[in-house]
């Protein structure tokens, strides 16, 4: 079941996004149970497992933005900023997240990273799904 879940568009998404959700939520969030917060509180951060650590956090979250970058494209880009925004006021319009508190900003923001790099991470799928094209990465170097 969870190998049909896995093929499916919605389950493809979700797990993507969920792949997401747990490395930018890992590396760094508010509630003080994070990389960064472990990395502050540890003894001897120079210790080699600690820095392994962090590097591999680093070089993953370095390839999830890229994947996005090149995923989205400039008006992609453009046009997630303009939904966050108008997301981001219709929830500080409910209450939903308080602008005078930057732990609430800081979970909003973080929250819509995740989605987006959920979205970058599925952007050839929903790309090839919308229109029936094959998403292949150009090579500059092997233009003459």
């Amino acid at each position: 079941m969870l190998r049909k879940f896995l093929r499916a568009s919605p389950g493809v998404f979700l797990f993507r996004w969920l792949v997401s959700a747990i490395l930018i939520f890992g590396a760094y969030n508010p509630s003080g149970k994070s990389y960064y917060h472990y990395m502050m509180n540890v003894d001897n951060p120079s210790d080699a497992w600690n820095v392994l650590g962090a590097v591999a956090i680093c070089l993953l979250l370095v390839a999830l933005f890229i994947a996005t970058y090149k995923a989205l494209g400039f008006w992609g880009k453009v046009i997630f900023g303009i939904l966050f925004g108008a997301v981001g006021y219709l929830f500080v319009q409910e209450g939903w997240v308080d602008v005078n508190s930057a732990e609430s900003m800081t979970w909003f923001g973080l929250g819509c990273l995740s989605f987006m790099g959920g979205v970058g991470l599925s952007g050839a799928i929903v790309w090839r799904r919308a229109t029936g094209q094959v998403v292949t990465d150009e090579a500059d170097d092997l233009r003459s």
